[in-house]
């Protein structure tokens, strides 16, 4: 079975308006939760930088309960869902 990912709370934790930079922490439905920076360019995309996971569930994927990747490959996804649910903050 396919890992599917699915936010349940995304909250803005930071943000630094002079270079564009602001960071998210979303929950997921399996108790993971993820650290996601991202950065905003001079026309104001916003695109994602990195994921981290931070370390209160072992991973989903590989199960370990130590730092892995597995969530960058599902950054594009948790990404959309976690922005869809906190927004952007005002530059």
């Amino acid at each position: 079975m396919a890992y599917q990912p699915q936010v349940i709370d995304a909250k803005i934790v930071s943000n630094n308006p002079k270079n564009g930079l602001f960071e998210i922490v979303a929950q997921l439905k399996d108790r993971t939760v993820c650290r996601l920076i991202y950065e905003r360019d001079a026309a104001g995309n916003v695109t994602p930088t990195h994921i981290n996971r931070l370390l209160k569930e072992p991973c989903p994927i590989c199960r370990k309960d130590f730092l892995c990747n597995c969530m960058s490959k599902f950054k594009e996804n948790i990404s959309s869902q976690a922005l869809d649910m906190a927004g952007t903050p005002q530059a």
